[in-house]
């Protein structure tokens, strides 16, 4: 027989936007738990629909092991009344204190337990910790007090171990557990006993319940895909939607409804995010990607010809609301817009929008910089973006080419948000990235200028996101982004413009974004580059403030790692920390060239002959360096550097100063 536990978490309503986080969530938690306590078990798997939250945990032992913790108490040097406390709470003589590190310790042992004794305690504890977004408490009768935090009021849990019902009372809750869930709440009325999970998961499916979210999803996918296929269209593919569907079902029913020809003329993308966001529906296109006049939703119950006409007839009022807006919108310029945009507060210390566009003005460069920086946020204030937020800068890109602006004027506003985060693409066009950067730098000086920075997992501003897109834009851009000029430059002109328009920011504005930014920088080499900290650490320290290149940065830290896997690296690491040691404390002048040292010694000739080729090479020559590293070692060993002769000394030391130079500017500081 095999030892699982089974428990159903049954609620009301929980919100889909929530499932799947919840759903890792309690994997990791409910593992930790276990742990915490001693048991042993191979596998932990975590379910949910709109109603429950299920674990399953396999293999699951009947009883605790032994736990043996060292706990640290007071210092050596502590009051003897403290000392004795820290004994007596832990019911300990004196003689079992180990004494370390100036502290004081004592092993704390725990006999294992029978794991059906301690249930009530893991689901107590798990109850505890599940960390929901959002959540509430509701009273319980049987307390008469109210409930510990979940995401909506429990109403029962299932509690099944080794095929066996444990009755054990949650008393957080005010419920006994019990060996009973319930199916589809409209097409499943009794309770359903169940005696383990393939019971519990089989039953459910019978009384319309997939418990799989990923089964579910797949699911709906498929027919969607099938039923347009039969109409000869392609679904579109939606994986935000599909989520949010998948957690407000628990069986789907799939229907293909039709668009009315009149809202045909609207554009696309108010199209699909009308009925995205108001409706759930999903868009069907025909095989160009122009949409089509159909859309695939996915229902609770099977639907009947009474409730199609309801949902054809919601949808043709959603649309109709759009196509006025549109109308609405389109009877005003851009220009008409923006002159509105002083009365849209960007951040109360920093002003308004219009502010924001006329600071982004003083860093634009090209006529068509300009141009769509004067535009950029002119939607904000269109009936169509205050409707759907999700179409700013679509919505502009759409009013611009309407009054006839240029194709890069009306592409640059509609990428000027991008990236969103740090999965979304880029902008695929110049004046695009460009705008997109001066939005963001403007929003990081400002915030940063005022004192306001992300606090923890709190960044109510997006700021680390914003330096994550700078980063983005500077390194993955394939042209210079910064047309040229310093990042430093930028921020100051930005700095200067806050200031004309009486902002006041602090002193420290341009160090503190740089630094904020490189942070970013940092973290975006770790995770998405995959580079140890320690490479990223010298690549960085290699840059002197003023100099401070992003994408060699990052070019210095790659030729560093691919380095660091070579047998040579250690010869080259140790050829660094020999010549600065051999340097410190030496104001030596670096040589533009070694070429015109002079060097009796064999050792030092061939050392300045390989500098010389290092020089030269354009790019970073691995094999190259690593026999210089060698050659500057051998001198180290058969040379006197700091030779009682002046000018020999500082022939010497000029020659390790370019060695040191090469390294830094190519791969980094080693040391």
């Amino acid at each position: 027989m095999q030892q699982e536990l089974l428990l159903e978490f049954f609620s009301e309503e929980i919100p889909a936007r929530l499932q799947k986080k919840a759903m890792s969530d309690a994997k990791e938690i409910f593992a930790k738990i276990l742990k915490n306590h001693g048991a042993q078990f191979s596998e932990v798997e975590t379910f949910i629909s709109p109603r429950r939250l299920t674990i399953k945990v396999s293999y699951l032992s009947r009883r605790t092991k032994n736990l043996s913790e060292e706990k640290r108490g007071p210092k050596v040097s502590a009051p003897e009344k403290a000392i004795s406390g820290f004994l007596k709470s832990n019911g300990k003589q004196k003689e079992d204190l180990i004494e370390k590190d100036g502290y004081y310790y004592l092993i704390i042992e725990t006999k294992g337990v029978e794991l059906v004794s301690i249930i009530s305690n893991l689901i107590e504890e798990f109850i505890e910790s599940m960390p929901w977004k959002k959540s509430m408490r509701w009273y319980l009768e049987n307390e008469k007090t109210l409930s510990a935090f979940w995401i909506r009021p429990i109403r029962s849990i299932l509690c099944i171990y080794s095929e066996n019902f444990v009755n054990t009372y949650i008393k957080s809750v005010g419920l006994n557990t019990c060996d009973y869930t319930y199916g589809h709440r409209f097409l499943s009325s009794e309770k359903i006993r169940v005696f383990d999970f393939e019971d519990y998961k089989a039953k459910l499916e019978k009384n319309y319940v997939i418990l799989d979210f990923s089964k579910k999803r797949n699911y709906i996918e498929r027919e969607l895909v099938q039923k347009a296929a039969a109409l000869g269209l392609c679904f579109h593919m939606d994986d935000e939607l599909l989520d949010e569907v998948a957690g407000l079902v628990e069986y789907p029913f799939i229907h293909i409804g039709i668009i009315d020809e009149q809202f045909m003329k609207l554009p696309s993308i108010v199209l699909s995010t009308s009925m995205k966001v108001h409706q759930k529906y999903f868009t069907l296109t025909y095989s160009d990607c122009i949409i089509a006049p159909f859309f695939g939703t996915v229902t609770n119950i099977p639907g009947t010809e009474i409730m199609y006409q309801g949902l054809d007839r919601v949808l043709r009022a959603r649309l109709s609301d759009a196509v006025f807006f549109y109308k609405e919108d389109t009877e005003v310029t851009l220009e008409a817009f923006t002159q509105r945009l002083s009365n849209v507060i960007f951040h109360e210390k920093l002003g308004s929008m219009a502010q924001k566009v006329d600071r982004m003005m003083s860093i634009a460069d090209t006529k068509d910089e300009h141009r769509a920086v004067a535009l950029c946020k002119a939607d904000l204030l269109t009936q169509m973006v205050g409707e759907f937020p999700e179409l700013q800068g679509y919505m502009g890109s759409i009013y611009a080419k309407v009054q006839d602006e240029s194709p890069e004027v009306c592409v640059a506003i509609r990428e000027h948000y991008k990236p969103l985060g740090a999965n979304d693409s880029l902008p695929e066009t110049r004046a695009g990235a460009r705008i997109a950067f001066f939005d963001k730098i403007d929003t990081l000086v400002g915030f940063l200028g005022i004192g306001i920075y992300p606090t923890g997992s709190k960044d109510p501003f997006a700021l680390r996101r914003a330096a994550l897109s700078i980063v983005r834009l500077i390194c993955d851009s394939p042209e210079d982004l910064l047309a040229g000029e310093s990042l430093s430059w930028y921020i100051e002109t930005l700095v200067n413009s806050y200031s004309e328009q009486g902002i006041a920011l602090n002193s420290e504005t341009l160090t503190e974004v740089e630094n904020f930014i490189i942070e970013r920088l940092k973290v975006y080499m770790a995770d998405k580059l995959k580079i140890d900290w320690g490479i990223i650490d010298s690549a960085i320290n290699s840059f002197d403030s003023l100099d401070f290149n992003y994408k060699e940065a990052i070019e210095k830290a790659q030729n560093l790692l691919k380095l660091s896997k070579l047998p040579e690296y250690q010869s080259i690491k140790e050829a660094y920390k020999r010549a600065k040691g051999v340097i410190s404390n030496s104001n030596i002048e670096l040589l533009n060239s070694v070429r015109d040292l002079k060097f009796k010694d064999e050792h030092m000739t061939k050392l300045q002959s390989l500098i010389l080729k290092m020089e030269t090479s354009e790019d970073i020559d691995l094999e190259l360096l690593s026999n210089t590293s060698l050659s500057l070692l051998s001198s180290c060993d058969n040379v006197l550097i700091n030779d009682p002769d002046t000018n020999i000394r500082e022939q010497n030391l000029k020659l390790f100063n370019k060695y040191i130079y090469i390294v830094k500017q190519n791969i980094g500081s080693v040391d």
